[in-house]
């Protein structure tokens, strides 16, 4: 009577340590800290002290039936039943398997490193379009007709701060660079144009996986022309015309919309877009002609 007197008492006392592998241990907890669990063997009070990791533990159910849990999300279901007094309770563990919904989420913020500044260099090509579709390139020597525009190298810095949920401003400042040469027995001709280009759009980032990235713009960008001078050798005699001279009919300022798409791995951000011209770039125009950038390609570095 004596002997099942205290093993009664024994069982009551102790408690039980779930892990998350589904194992039990019959335990009396001696210490819980935010690291590790310490314990000693309900068989063996008097024995020795053990610790586990409390990343192992999935709860523990006290001898009292209360439970404590230590993950937010369980990869098993504990279910405890309450036995009369003096009685050992009884924990039911039935495993729920993972689904793939556990592992991928969708996260409205971009939770990888924010970088927002870098240094961008690039190509652009650069054409004219007028109101009846004719396309002629920006810098254009020689008779070539089937040359629609102009190469332009374009080096600058890039700057895209983000808001919230991955929504976020795409501006920066450009050095854009084109021109054009042509070459015959009797004539040499050459042109070349330094502008300045600073996009204001709208970007939207969505993040795969940690630090990988694809985003898309929208928006105006404003082109500022700095100079347009062509040159012209002939009997051995040159000649050089500013373009933006006294009398001319050109528009140093031009407004286009672009849209565009991206990829950026952590620091490295390739980027592919187009701008189409909204304002004339010759004063009063019947043709309406436009600038237009119909393909640009970057790879920035961003800090």
């Amino acid at each position: 009577m004596l002997a099942l007197t205290a093993s009664l008492m024994i069982a009551s006392a102790q408690d039980i340590i779930v892990l998350k592998n589904s194992e039990r241990i019959d335990a009396k907890i001696v210490n819980v800290s935010s690291t590790e669990i310490s314990y000693k063997k309900a068989s063996y009070l008097d024995g020795p002290t053990f610790t586990l990791n409390i990343a192992e533990v999935s709860s523990i159910i006290y001898a009292n039936g209360d439970v404590q849990a230590f993950n937010a999300a369980p990869e098993s279901t504990v279910a405890v039943t309450a036995a009369p007094e003096n009685t050992t309770a009884v924990a039911t563990v039935a495993a729920t398997p993972k689904t793939n919904s556990d592992k991928l989420r969708f996260n409205l913020e971009p939770q990888g490193e924010k970088r927002t500044f870098g240094i961008s260099a690039g190509y652009t090509s650069k054409q004219m379009k007028d109101k009846d579709e004719d396309k002629y390139p920006w810098c254009y020597m020689g008779d070539d007709e089937s040359k629609k525009s102009s190469a332009a190298l374009r080096i600058g810095f890039y700057w895209a701060p983000e808001f919230r949920y991955g929504i976020g401003l795409q501006t920066g400042l450009y050095y854009d660079m084109s021109t054009s040469t042509y070459k015959d027995d009797v004539i040499s001709l050459s042109s070349s144009e330094h502008s300045l280009s600073i996009p204001l759009r709208i970007q939207y980032r969505y993040e795969i996986i940690p630090d990988l990235s694809i985003f898309l713009y929208t928006g105006p960008s404003f082109d500022i022309s700095l100079a347009y001078t062509e040159k012209a050798s002939y009997m051995g005699e040159t000649e050089k015309e500013s373009l933006y001279g006294k009398d001319s009919d050109l528009n140093r300022f031009n407004m286009l919309w672009g849209v565009g798409a991206g990829v950026r791995w952590k620091g490295l951000q390739l980027m592919l877009g187009g701008d189409w011209g909204l304002t004339d770039i010759f004063k009063d125009d019947p043709w309406k002609t436009k600038l237009n950038k119909p393909f640009s390609i970057s790879l920035t570095y961003l800090f």
